[in-house]
């Protein structure tokens, strides 16, 4: 019943966080350089890789409120995605971004933290302690790679499009091509990295 509840708490957290910056994104334009139309907007927040992290392990923590022992491979690659994405939303973000991210009021300060210091750790903790485990295997990593290729293609298509980019080391307009691509390499990089250490944390899991 814990780890159900854990599961619920932050798939509904997730939930209503990123549903306050949608409502906030609808209405408001917060930068000068974001789109000036809602609709705009809303394509453009739901790009960030941030957001849609948070999203894939809501929707992975709420299909285990319902059915713990989800076994689906679309299951599975949202699963690892939100699960190595919130690890990349938390170091990119606390290492490279907090000092240049700077929310405009209380109520985003909170949404911000909310989306990339609080959910990853209790996202992380939560599966660290129960699992499930027995999801990662190889054709997992695989779909879950070719997942985020896709995003990389979107963004930079997207970016070329509208001269519009969510992160500033991947944006054309400001470092160019090589920059950025050499940015988004390592991005990539990193997540197959952190995606072949989660199957390891998977494996030995299992034997417990």
């Amino acid at each position: 019943m814990l780890k159900r509840n854990i599961n619920l708490f932050i798939a509904l957290y997730a939930f209503f966080i990123i549903g306050i910056e949608t409502y906030i994104y609808w209405h408001t334009q917060l930068r000068p350089w974001q789109p000036s139309t809602p609709t705009g907007r809303i394509i453009f927040y739901y790009s960030f890789f941030t957001v849609l992290s948070n999203l894939m392990l809501a929707f992975s923590c709420l299909c285990l409120t319902f059915n713990p022992n989800c076994n689906r491979y679309s299951f599975k690659v949202i699963r690892l995605n939100g699960l190595v994405g919130v690890i990349i939303t938390a170091i990119v973000y606390n290492l490279i971004l907090r000092g240049i991210h700077k929310p405009p009021n209380t109520l985003l300060q909170f949404t911000n933290e909310s989306l990339h210091v609080i959910l990853p750790v209790i996202g992380i903790l939560s599966w660290l302690v129960w699992g499930p485990f027995r999801r990662i295997q190889f054709n997992v990593i695989v779909g879950s790679f070719l997942s985020m290729l896709i995003y990389g293609i979107y963004i930079f298509i997207r970016g070329y499009l509208t001269n519009q980019y969510p992160y500033p080391f991947i944006n054309v307009v400001r470092v160019g091509y090589v920059k950025a691509l050499y940015a988004a390499g390592s991005v990539f990089i990193l997540f197959l990295g952190l995606a072949l250490l989660l199957w390891v944390i998977d494996c030995f899991r299992r034997r417990i």
